[in-house]
């Protein structure tokens, strides 16, 4: 990987990473990544696992560079999932040694901090006979979410890493003469790939944004900085497009792509009212495909905003029923990927991995469709599908229609085991001018949207939806 990565660094070393506090060249990321990578040597051997927990975006790019100098393997973690999730990786993993920048992180493992070339602690002893032969060719491993459970890491190689940079490349046209925010963390495959490594094969300068987000301080990065490229969820674009209508903000950006959240009509319409001018891109993908997988051309937006287009050169996806037969063009089913980007598979969990890697096929837990065109749509996530009387029944599309209402600003919908079996359940959040609503009232308005078999059984007024770290609705599982 540093091979790959190194001579991007050279052919666009006037281009910078810079966050509000630093701004450094493409040169000095190379010596710096070069430097600690030394460091990292001096007390490692190589292929060690180096977990990364850094409070600054870009110190956690350097650390993933100096590992890939070092011929070493990165594994990201966020704190903006807590230690406890953390923790749960660090067990899963097992790294020689955790990269930091942060001098109060008190996990009882060998330490290196980055800000003052420090190491603390003491090495530790693994069996690395049976780890050497998983990780041979292994570039990262991108551990998924777990937040409700065991996260699972992703063992993706380099092979897989580079070529899912180069697909996303031919469509996704950026250059050194750009400046992309990077407002998520690189702990998201969707934030390594598409958005850190795709800038740097491509030569544009990176901005990373560490601030708590809300919509008037990522504006005003974006205004500050001249950002031209901004990679984010439907749900970031939504609050970013409102803020800019209310405030008539001035913005520069030029291209964006949206992913992580299924793409409502009605939200992709007032994301355009916020970027009139700007190429909009819908894209899928997850973690074990490196991420990408399909995308719809900025010219298809406005009238195929629901879909998530068609598969990246090379790669295939086929809709399949329970018995794993392609169904034909708007049948819904189980959405399979076959892709030269598939991960390895799960680190010390092949029980998973055979569930999940089926005959050269991915087996990506959603549901979806293909048109008579060959556009793909998402549905849900397979977990999130309601049966309600011997029906089939999908959150976002109750979703879609609910935020058709006036007085309602967002939901979210789940199922809920019974006596008699699951029921529907919103959880709604009602626009400031409207808290005074009542039940009554809002299930009058329901009716007027929703037919009956996709009518909620309960509905619960909430002053906020939850979500994640990366800003995706947590989608609750009763």
């Amino acid at each position: 990987m540093w091979e790959f990565i190194s001579q991007k660094l050279n052919e666009y070393s006037g281009s910078s990473l810079f966050d509000e506090q630093t701004k450094i060249s493409y040169t000095q990321v190379s010596d710096l990544s070069i430097k600690h990578g030394k460091n990292l040597k001096s007390q490692l051997s190589p292929k060690s696992i180096c977990a990364i927990l850094c409070e600054s975006g870009l110190n956690c790019a350097l650390s993933i560079l100096a590992c890939w100098y070092a011929g070493m393997i990165p594994v990201i973690l966020s704190i903006n999932y807590g230690e406890r999730h953390c923790s749960k990786i660090i067990e899963l993993v097992q790294p020689d040694i955790l990269i930091t920048d942060n001098e109060n992180i008190d996990f009882l493992i060998f330490k290196y901090n980055l800000s003052n070339e420090r190491f603390m602690g003491n090495k530790l002893s693994f069996d690395r006979g049976e780890r050497s032969e998983a990780i041979e060719d292994v570039a990262i491993i991108m551990c998924t979410s777990g937040t409700t459970g065991t996260p699972k890491g992703a063992l993706i190689t380099q092979n897989a890493l580079q070529e899912n940079v180069r697909k996303i490349s031919q469509y996704f046209n950026i250059s050194m003469i750009d400046k992309i925010m990077v407002a998520r963390p690189l702990y998201h495959c969707a934030v390594l790939t598409g958005e850190f490594l795709t800038a740097l094969f491509n030569g544009a300068s990176i901005g990373f944004f560490d601030d708590k987000y809300n919509p008037n301080s990522v504006l005003q990065f974006v205004v500050k900085n001249e950002i031209s490229v901004l990679c984010g969820t439907p749900t970031l674009f939504n609050h970013l497009s409102m803020f800019i209508q209310r405030n008539s903000t001035l913005h520069n950006i030029k291209k964006i792509a949206i992913s992580g959240e299924c793409l409502s009509k009605g939200i992709a319409e007032n994301i355009r009212k916020g970027f009139i001018e700007t190429e909009i891109y819908n894209v899928y993908g997850l973690t074990e495909a490196s991420p990408r997988v399909s995308y719809l051309s900025s010219e298809k937006f406005d009238s195929f905003s629901e879909s998530v287009g068609v598969p990246l050169d090379g790669i295939k996806i086929k809709v399949v029923n329970k018995d794993y037969e392609e169904l034909p063009a708007n049948a819904h089913g189980l959405v399979m990927v076959n892709t030269p980007c598939m991960m390895k598979g799960y680190y010390n969990n092949n029980e998973a991995t055979v569930k999940t890697i089926l005959n050269g096929w991915l087996n990506t837990g959603d549901i979806g469709y293909k048109d008579e065109n060959g556009y793909l749509y998402i549905l849900s996530r397979a977990d999130d599908m309601i049966i309600k009387g011997g029906m089939n029944i999908y959150p976002k599309e109750i979703e879609n229609q609910i935020a058709t209402i006036e007085p309602i600003q967002e939901c979210v919908v789940y199922g809920e085991k019974t006596d008699l079996g699951q029921i529907i359940v919103v959880d709604i959040v009602l626009k400031s001018e409207s808290r005074g609503a009542s039940k009554k009232e809002i299930v009058a308005l329901l009716a007027g949207v929703l037919p009956v078999y996709q009518t909620p059984s309960k509905i619960n007024i909430v002053d906020s939806i939850t979500r994640n770290a990366s800003g995706k609705i947590v989608r609750e599982r009763k």
